[in-house]
């Protein structure tokens, strides 16, 4: 009986995925739910037994029958709830447009729940929070949108930007993709200015306008391009602490900036930190001065001793 179900349930997530995406592949399908291509090409058959458009393209994955919609879903509980953290979150860490568009996606989720599920949700609403950082500063209320257009249609961007330094320029950007890192947002692509791949936090552009130039290559994935930007700007740093401490303060190592941490042979635990300052991190190793070391850069040594000296004053 579990195993029936289980397959209902598999069956009606995959109805889903193929609502929701142009191609489903069976073997990212048989990875998602645990099961064998064989069992996924024997879920497909049956839905197509049921009356279902499917077409299969070997070596491609399958698809809907284009200008087949299959009847709404309903969601449950659990997924509407999944819904409403998101709207939480987007709603303060993202900008007004974006924010916009999830509140009119959440609003037909709603048309779509049950009327005493929607009182659910209506209820569970005011025992969600999210905070935004006050050291954040308001991004444009377009930005993301904007950025995701031009990323879509391969369209140079063009950006006032304002450094950590205060330093304004303009720049040219083919926009590869953009990433969120507690507390801000970033932008990834290629600059014309400084011909390489460069990160530029989203709340410094002070304006944003796309193009009609094309983008002038083909660019990595994203993921590719993390840790790059202007080197004037952030500074590579590398700890060495104990097990003890980087697991008591791991949530406060993010927050500073770490990007990496693995296990050394000596069970300590090697840190590297991207930092846009390097007396914050300085200080930060000093409150942890019995059980951090400064492997590299000097610079962060030298403030250390520069705020123990005027101690012993």
């Amino acid at each position: 009986m579990n195993k029936d179900l289980n397959r209902i349930d598999r069956i009606s997530a995959l109805l889903v995925q193929l609502q929701s995406r142009p191609v489903v592949k069976a073997s990212e399908m048989a990875e998602r739910f645990g099961v064998s291509l064989r069992t996924i090409y024997r879920d497909m058959h049956t839905l197509s037994e049921a009356g279902v458009p499917i077409c299969g393209n070997s070596g491609v994955g399958y698809s809907l029958v284009e200008g087949y919609r299959l009847p709404s879903l309903m969601f449950t509980k659990e997924e509407a709830i999944a819904f409403l953290t998101a709207e939480k979150i987007i709603e303060q860490l993202t900008d007004t447009q974006n924010s916009n568009y999830f509140h009119q996606g959440m609003d037909k989720i709603r048309a779509a729940l049950r009327a005493v599920d929607k009182k659910y949700l209506h209820d569970m609403g005011d025992t969600i929070a999210v905070y935004k950082s006050k050291n954040t500063r308001e991004s444009l209320p377009n930005l993301l949108q904007t950025i995701l257009s031009s990323i879509n249609d391969k369209l140079i961007v063009e950006i006032d930007y304002t450094n950590i330094d205060e330093n304004k320029s303009k720049r040219a950007l083919e926009a590869v993709g953009i990433t969120y890192s507690h507390p801000n947002w970033y932008l990834s692509g290629w600059c014309h200015l400084r011909e390489e791949y460069r990160i530029f936090r989203l709340d410094r552009i002070e304006n944003i306008k796309i193009t009609t130039n094309k983008h002038t290559k083909v660019h990595p994935p994203l993921e590719s391009l993390l840790g790059n930007d202007d080197p004037q700007c952030l500074q590579e740093v590398i700890l060495h602490t104990s097990k003890e401490v980087a697991k008591y303060n791991a949530d406060r190592c993010y927050f500073m900036g770490m990007t990496e941490e693995k296990e050394l042979e000596n069970g300590q635990i090697e840190q590297t930190y991207m930092a846009y300052s390097l007396e914050p991190l300085a200080r930060w190793v000093l409150a942890n001065a019995d059980t951090t070391i400064v492997i590299s850069p000097v610079e962060v040594k030298n403030i250390i001793k520069q705020i123990i000296k005027k101690l012993n004053l």
